[in-house]
């Protein structure tokens, strides 16, 4: 009985510093306000980057399609843009948008960059179009 209290007991304590879960993902690399879409494609691009292959076209995303679906379904459905063929850069000295929420180009949002943060951003920070 002492060792199912204890676990238990361990269970709970756990619960209380993890919480149940919130509405907005939040976190240092997470600002209040990131989507749930942006917060699941940084989580795809630093996969993708740490593995080997940044994302060259559209047709990379199919096999995270089971890991990462929100991601995949909003960059597809042009709610995130992504600069295919960008990695995640440790040392990035002045890092540059590599995946964007698409209202940004109408103004203002939230963004990946190269060092692998989710930053807030404007139109003017998204790369000029070649």
């Amino acid at each position: 009985m002492n060792k199912f209290l204890s676990r238990v007991t361990c269970l709970l304590v756990s619960l209380t510093f993890i919480g149940c879960g919130s509405p907005q993902p939040t976190g240092p690399e997470m600002p209040a306000g990131t989507s749930e879409a942006l917060a699941n494609t940084h989580a795809l691009i630093l996969e993708a980057s740490y593995g080997g292959a940044p994302l060259k076209s559209v047709k990379d995303l199919d096999q995270y399609a089971g890991s990462f679906p929100k991601a995949v379904a909003a960059i597809k459905a042009g709610e995130i843009k992504v600069i295919w063929g960008k990695p995640i850069l440790d040392n990035a000295k002045t890092p540059q948008v590599i995946a964007y929420e698409s209202k940004v180009e109408k103004g203002e949002g939230f963004a990946v960059k190269e060092d692998g943060k989710i930053h807030k951003v404007t139109a003017a920070d998204l790369p000029k179009s070649k």
